[in-house]
């Protein structure tokens, strides 16, 4: 069954497929004005995410998670629905 869900989520889409290093936010919304459906976020360590707090940021328009003073993700309102998050645990 997941893969027909998978199959109609992914139908007919263009997506920015996952690449190393090339998934911040600004690679996202670039692929997003170029066409794209779907974009892929970098991966992201589950351990630091959970160490992260989550910090609207009023000046950029987005909602930051941040750990250590660094951003480990960041994301906003024009690629809501659109980009899938990668997590991975080590």
């Amino acid at each position: 069954k997941i893969m027909t869900y998978l199959s109609c989520v992914f139908s007919q889409k263009t997506v920015l497929a996952p690449m190393v290093w090339v998934g911040s936010l600004p690679m996202r919304l670039l692929a997003l004005d170029y066409g794209a459906d779907i974009v892929y976020c970098e991966e992201l360590i589950d351990i630091k995410m959970a160490q992260c707090e989550r910090v609207v940021n009023d000046v950029l328009e987005t909602v930051d998670f941040v750990a250590d003073e660094c951003v480990m993700f960041r994301s906003c309102s024009k690629e809501k629905g659109r980009v899938v998050f990668q997590m991975v645990s080590m």
